[in-house]
């Protein structure tokens, strides 16, 4: 009797990043390195999770969406950020939601398991999204960086507010007092840039918003501009004393004094998200924030 085809697999090697303080998310990585490995798809960890479940052979976040075909995140939303600022845009990632709210998760917990020949089979629809790439110019952390969602300029004590001024293409065009200042991709208007009162950009628009947080002023509101805006924010009356500090996507952080200037620009390729296709961006509104309700 002939065996039947083994189904057709669109990812050889697939990379597990885990929320290394959730049980749950480990226990779920370890049960997916079985299916994974019974399916004969060669399984590589991040660092922080090979340790968290006793391996020893890790690799370092920015480097395990660059070894794999596929790279499953299991956790939050934060989670997932910490691996697509620097996926390759050939290397899809797919969250899986163990965290809270699970905004760019494109499976539930309960899911991964029960959906995962779908995903390896190429089931899934790839979702593109845009990236920044944000530079220092000036300063000890002078460098490029990336973001998905979101670089924002605040006060380190917010009881305090700051000076910011704002440049597109190099054309001064704000200055205001504020506790700070978010420019937002539309991945990340959901994010802060919503809690300060910034509108919600659908994904797949090629645009950017610039909100200020808590501005001293009635006029000063939020402002969206062409995805290909270059971007300047430099702060005025920074000093090393009480500065600003330059967070990218609430993970990594940045003093920035009064001789710094940053630019956030489109980064030259996007990140890859894996989505089911049945998913729609209305209901994930609808079911993570209430939206339209």
């Amino acid at each position: 009797m002939k065996r039947p085809p083994a189904p057709r697999r669109a990812y050889r090697t697939v990379g597990l990043v885990a929320k290394r303080t959730s049980d749950e998310a480990l226990g779920l990585t370890l049960s997916l390195e079985k299916a994974l490995r019974r399916r004969g798809v060669a399984v590589c960890f991040e660092a922080g999770t090979a340790e968290a479940i006793g391996r020893p052979d890790g690799v370092p976040v920015n480097r395990v969406a660059r070894l794999a075909d596929l790279t499953l995140v299991l956790g939050g939303d934060g989670t997932l950020l910490s691996v697509a600022r620097s996926a390759p845009a050939g290397k899809p990632v797919l969250g899986i939601n163990v965290g809270v709210l699970g905004f760019l998760s494109g499976l539930r917990r309960e899911e991964a398991l029960s959906r995962l020949d779908e995903v390896l089979g190429g089931g899934f629809r790839e979702d593109r999204r845009r990236r920044f790439e944000v530079r220092i110019l000036e300063g000890p952390h002078r460098g490029t960086y990336r973001a998905l969602n979101d670089a924002v300029l605040n006060k380190e004590a917010l009881a305090r507010i700051s000076t910011f001024a704002v440049a597109l293409d190099g054309r001064p065009v704000a200055r205001f007092r504020a506790d700070g200042i978010i420019v937002s991709t539309p991945t990340g208007s959901t994010a802060y840039n919503l809690s300060a009162g910034g509108p919600i950009l659908h994904p797949a628009l090629p645009a950017v918003v610039v909100t200020p947080i808590c501005p001293h002023t009635l006029t000063q509101r939020p402002l969206v501009v062409p995805a290909a805006t270059r971007i300047g924010l430099s702060v005025l009356d920074g000093d090393r004393k009480d500065g600003v500090y330059l967070t990218l996507d609430g993970q990594e952080g940045f003093p920035i004094t009064r001789e710094s200037r940053v630019e956030v620009r489109p980064a030259a390729s996007p990140v890859t998200l894996l989505r089911p296709p049945e998913s729609d961006h209305f209901d994930t509104l609808a079911e993570k924030l209430n939206w339209g309700l």
